[in-house]
């Protein structure tokens, strides 16, 4: 390859925002003048990963690694220095001499993605530059593809030959061999040489999130053709199940959204980022895989699917709701209309309408599998519905925050005319299957976990094998009202809490027991004193229903909250303990919160987000101070 210079180098360097190329793959926060994030090169729970804008560097404090831009891309990527300069150039613009072919000490990895850089520039021009093109231009002008949009998509044109790019390519010392490597080239039968693989078919490249071509995907310009698509093959260079179509146009919309919309292709992909929905991505000729929503997380934090109403487009939808889920990232279904795709809507109707039916037509995992299920009649049944209820709690199990699944669980306890108490310890069984299965043997060292709202529920099935928490006066008083006054107490506490509400050990444990006894509509104060449901569990029941102190009057004098008393009735005792232990939860967030206020104004950084997290927290608390929540159920 020809030599780049110094001068372009530096001018490459100058212009690059080492913060725009290091947020493709860490989420970064502003600290002061740097920006911080969990590093990409080792594993680690507190980010100790910093960039430097200014100087343009980044550094790692945890494991040393550290550099500018380029050492950077050439790390996280595998490139060598030469692909890091091109592929940064090509982002902001800085032209590079022409590449002169391919040299002795070119690795075959950089020399395929030399190839498909070529391949998409051979394609580009023929459809934009060469007579040849000119199907292709017709075809896209009759789709409504604006030449600016073909432009930044890259799009091209495969000629109608056998071997136009095979012969193009040999005159840039590009051989068969590493066109073949590309997935550009196919052998022949005789295995006496090779042909391209895409012969007049419209040309999509793939680009990596980076930028880098991977790939192609080439549609077919003759009715007769088959088959409608060619996707190129895996690759060492190119995985499909990794890689989404229109991340890379769309990434900055994704990031200022928080969301992206799933689509089926390519010309759907272009047609709605030319209308100015840029937030969109397709799965590139796959299922949606665990890997693409991943990639996905970096960016955004909610996915909405654009599925086929047929049976196969459910079976898609249902699958992509459960990695999603998986991923922390939050799920919801829209139909178009009938007759419709996106590429169809958004040329009839525009951009902003098509904005809008996503906006009003959005349906959450819930009411989408209920009402798929209802479409289908498998709820005409008994044995139908019963089905579709724990289809509904496997998905529930797949959510890790237990305030999102808890809510979720109500939404879909209330929708299906089922009391949530019914579910719970069904939905409960479910997640503590999973764990044990997705246990490990065996563990030399564990580190310690610290119980918080939010990894309640979450922890791993040896959690036994931590020191017990004390559970908090609130919580003992709770289960001293429900031991005492038996099925009727229970069915009210745990309608209004989740069992993951109570502290991690013996507390959690009574509260699941209590469940499954109401569920099982026997109650039974003997079989937990007797041991049957842990030694843990027994010595708590014996203390609250032997040695129980009400919760310290410093509640009411310094919150106005009235403190539970054993002279109260047990209903009105039951619902101020609630609210004092919920109380506990939220300020114990609040407490957290205000250091990370206190040290966003020490240093400068950005404080508007902890700002909205703040003014939600004490929203939620003033609705606990006025007992909202036991006033819903």
């Amino acid at each position: 390859m020809s030599r780049i210079s110094d001068t372009h180098i530096e001018e490459v360097r100058t212009l690059t925002d080492i913060v725009d190329v290091v947020s493709d793959y860490v989420r970064l926060k502003k600290r002061g003048n740097n920006f911080i994030g969990l590093c990409p090169f080792h594993s680690e729970k507190t980010p100790s990963f910093n960039v430097n804008p200014g100087m343009g560097i980044f550094k790692c404090f945890g494991c040393g690694e550290g550099g500018d831009v380029f050492h950077f891309l050439e790390r996280v990527e595998g490139l060598s220095f030469p692909e890091t300069v091109r592929l940064l150039a090509e982002q902001v613009g800085v032209q590079l001499p022409e590449e002169d072919g391919l040299d002795e000490d070119t690795s075959e990895r950089e020399a395929g993605y030399h190839a498909l850089r070529f391949a998409a520039r051979f394609y580009h021009d023929n459809l934009t530059k060469s007579d040849d093109g000119s199907v292709a231009r017709a075809y896209l002008k009759e789709r409504g593809f604006d030449a600016q949009s073909i432009r930044k998509f890259g799009v091209g044109y495969a000629p109608d030959s056998w071997d136009a790019l095979l012969r193009a390519a040999e005159t840039k010392n590009i051989g068969p061999d590493i066109l073949a490597y590309a997935g550009l080239v196919v052998p022949r039968k005789e295995r006496n040489g090779w042909y391209d693989r895409y012969r007049h078919r419209l040309m999509f490249p793939i680009f990596s999130h980076v930028g880098k071509v991977l790939g192609f995907g080439g549609r077919i310009l003759r009715d007769e053709d088959t088959p409608k698509y060619i996707n190129s093959p895996e690759t060492k260079i190119y995985s499909k199940s990794r890689v989404l179509y229109g991340l890379y146009h769309g990434k900055n919309a994704m990031r200022h959204r928080e969301e992206a919309v799933l689509v089926e292709g390519y010309t759907d992909v272009v047609s709605l980022y030319q209308a100015g929905v840029q937030h969109v991505v397709a799965s590139s000729g796959t299922a949606l895989t665990g890997e693409q929503v991943a990639l996905l997380g970096r960016y955004v934090k909610t996915v909405v699917l654009l599925y086929d109403a047929d049976a196969a487009g459910d079976r898609a939808a249902l699958r992509a709701i459960d990695l999603i889920l998986a991923a922390g990232l939050v799920p919801y279904a829209v139909q178009l209309p009938d007759g419709e795709d996106p590429d169809s809507f958004v040329r009839s109707r525009g951009g902003p309408a098509f904005d809008a039916y996503l906006r009003d037509h959005r349906q959450d995992f819930v009411a989408f599998m209920l009402a798929e299920a209802g479409k289908s009649g498998k709820m005409d049944t008994p044995e139908g519905r019963a089905a579709i209820q724990r289809a509904v709690l496997e998905t529930l199990a797949k959510i890790n925050d237990p305030l999102v699944r808890e809510s979720y669980l109500r939404v879909a306890a209330g929708r299906m005319g089922l009391p949530d108490m019914q579910l719970r310890p069904l939905l409960e069984g479910i997640m503590k299957k999973r764990r044990s299965k997705d246990a490990h043997p065996a563990s030399p060292a564990r580190k310690s976990t610290v119980e918080t709202p939010q990894n309640a529920g979450t922890v791993a099935p040896d959690e036994e094998a931590l020191p017990a928490v004390d559970p908090a006066p609130p919580e003992k008083f709770l289960h001293f009202l429900m031991l005492d006054g038996g099925l009727p107490i229970i069915e009210y506490v745990m309608g209004h809490l989740a069992v993951d509400e109570f502290t991690s050990g013996p507390s959690r444990e009574l509260a699941g027991e209590l469940v499954r006894q109401y569920v099982s509509g026997a109650f039974d104060r003997e079989r937990i004193l007797g041991g049957a449901a842990g030694e843990g569990v027994r010595r708590l029941a014996a203390e609250v229903l032997t040695h129980l102190s009400e919760p310290s009057m410093n509640w009411e004098r310094r919150q106005g909250i009235s403190v539970p008393k054993l002279s109260d009735g047990p209903l009105e005792a039951a619902g101020s303990a609630m609210v004092l232990l919920r109380l506990k939860h939220v300020n114990r967030k609040l407490d957290r919160l205000q250091k990370e206020l206190y040290r966003a104004q020490q240093t400068g950084a950005e404080m508007s987000h902890l700002l909205k997290e703040q003014a939600e927290l004490l929203a939620w608390r003033r609705a606990i101070e006025n007992r909202e929540f036991l006033s819903t159920t």
